[in-house]
């Protein structure tokens, strides 16, 4: 749950979706950013294609994160293994 305080300062609502982002052991909480409230802003904006680049880097990193998932547990087999080998 997010304090009463942060959610104020943000403007978050109940039940508004956020961004939770983890770096160097620090957890980041942000906004998100409703792509149609930037139509004005940029008049050239593709509303479609960028949901769907978003879309398409989402499940790139997914995939990612799965590789290195599999490869830690690769490496600790290998470490297991090798201790029961001695």
């Amino acid at each position: 749950m997010i304090p009463a305080e942060i959610r104020r300062k943000l403007s978050l609502k109940q039940g508004e979706m956020v961004f939770v982002e983890e770096e160097m052991g620090v957890i980041k909480i942000k906004p998100k950013t409703k792509l149609r409230s930037l139509r004005g802003t940029w008049p050239e904006l593709d509303i479609e294609t960028i949901s769907k680049e978003i879309i398409e880097d989402r499940e790139r990193d997914a995939q990612i994160e799965k590789d290195r998932e599999k490869q830690r547990d690769l490496q600790e087999m290998k470490r297991k293994k090798g201790k029961s080998n001695e």
